[in-house]
């Protein structure tokens, strides 16, 4: 029995509203892993305007308009069509993915604007007019009455939504779960070879990964480059690499730098390398953080993302200022001194993601939402 205003033999409907269900994008894949494993506990209704797959399950899908010309564009032209669906439908609880639809009882929040932009800059004047059109509405979103529990995907972003936007409701911190069998060591060495080619790498070097949205470190990942002779750099990135192609050419480590894109299957360009570095400034979680240390790898992360909350210092991980470039070479250097580091890190990194699964994310979350059903207000 899920709350007194329910009936035990029915499930409480749940909307859950989110831009895109795509397993290649961090929001997309939680969706999907929450969604596989509570679609038996709750009739869930998606309201999403683009899905790559289909949802598991008997998930009940209504398609949202929105006007994809951009960024902008598509959070904006999204959000009254779906909150015109989901109040429509007359459900039980409305669980926001972030500035999605307006009166909702549940927010998961993946991203605090106001706190990434103070501490990142965007190097283009077209990509500046993103914060400053985004930040207020994400203000007004997350002041809003009707919402009354907040999902924060780590500690770092809790304390950003109630320093920048003001939230003093009820938060419960649920990291993110890792796939650990997607994302796993190579089984051997002939699987971390195939995977090395796929990507034009060479086992006589170190091959280093940087994998995510540029502006979290890739930069200073590419000054590292030149003082590493052995070092191959492969990104792995949607973002556009002009900037960064005309840096490791001024920096003459253009040919050890491999600009390779998106990829459908990240899990094998973490397999294909020897160490993760990702010198972020702010991110509130980093799911590649995590994949990273479920792969086996020693990684090389900036402090303050959320992520690093899993990680002790020299035990699982190092971490660094992104600012503090003689550090992040410090920390690259102990692991090409000492190889037999390298490797207790990458066991030690794979150890604490085996506990932390997609399944205990799950189990938070059904906590929360039957918290929420079960409000004395909700009953009566």
């Amino acid at each position: 029995m899920i709350g007194t205003g329910f009936h035990p033999t029915c499930r409480p409907r749940v909307a859950f509203v989110i831009h895109d269900l795509d397993r290649n994008l961090g929001q997309g894949r939680y969706a999907l892993e929450l969604l596989a494993r509570l679609n038996s506990r709750y009739e869930f209704h998606l309201f999403a305007n683009r899905l790559s797959e289909a949802p598991p399950g008997d998930v009940r899908v209504h398609r949202v308009s929105a006007w994809r010309q951009n960024a902008i564009t598509t959070i904006c032209s999204f959000i009254l069509p779906a909150e015109r669906a989901v109040q429509a439908g007359h459900f039980d609880l409305v669980h926001a993915q972030g500035l999605t639809c307006w009166n909702c009882d549940l927010i998961t929040g993946h991203m605090c604007n106001a706190a990434k932009y103070a501490r990142i800059r965007p190097p283009r004047l077209r990509e500046q007019l993103f914060p400053r059109v985004i930040i207020p509405l994400e203000r007004a979103f997350f002041r809003q009455r009707r919402a009354r529990h907040l999902i924060a995907i780590s500690g770092v972003f809790a304390r950003e939504i109630r320093e920048w936007y003001g939230w003093s409701k009820p938060v419960t911190v649920i990291h993110h779960g890792t796939d650990i069998h997607r994302f796993r060591p190579p089984d051997t060495a002939t699987d971390k070879e195939l995977c090395r080619r796929r990507f034009g790498l060479s086992g006589r070097d170190s091959n280093w990964l940087f994998m995510g949205e540029a502006l979290k470190g890739l930069r200073e990942a590419i000054g590292q480059v030149p003082h590493f002779p052995q070092a191959r750099l492969l990104v792995v990135s949607r973002s556009d690499f002009a900037p960064y192609r005309r840096l490791a050419e001024s920096l003459k480590v253009a040919g050890r730098v491999v600009f390779f894109g998106p990829h459908e299957r990240p899990e094998e360009a973490f397999r294909a390398v020897d160490l993760f570095i990702y010198p972020t400034g702010h991110d509130p979680f980093g799911l590649v953080i995590t994949e990273a240390m479920a792969s086996g790898l020693p990684v090389v992360v900036g402090r303050d993302a959320g992520a690093a909350e899993l990680i002790e210092e020299g035990e699982n991980g190092l971490l660094c200022q992104p600012e503090d470039s003689a550090g992040i070479r410090a920390q690259l250097s102990r692991l090409a001194a000492e190889p037999d580091l390298a490797g207790r890190l990458g066991q030690a990194a794979r150890a604490t993601m085996e506990a932390h699964t997609w399944d205990q994310c799950a189990a938070g979350t059904a906590e929360v939402y039957d918290r929420i059903l079960n409000e004395p207000s909700r009953s009566a």
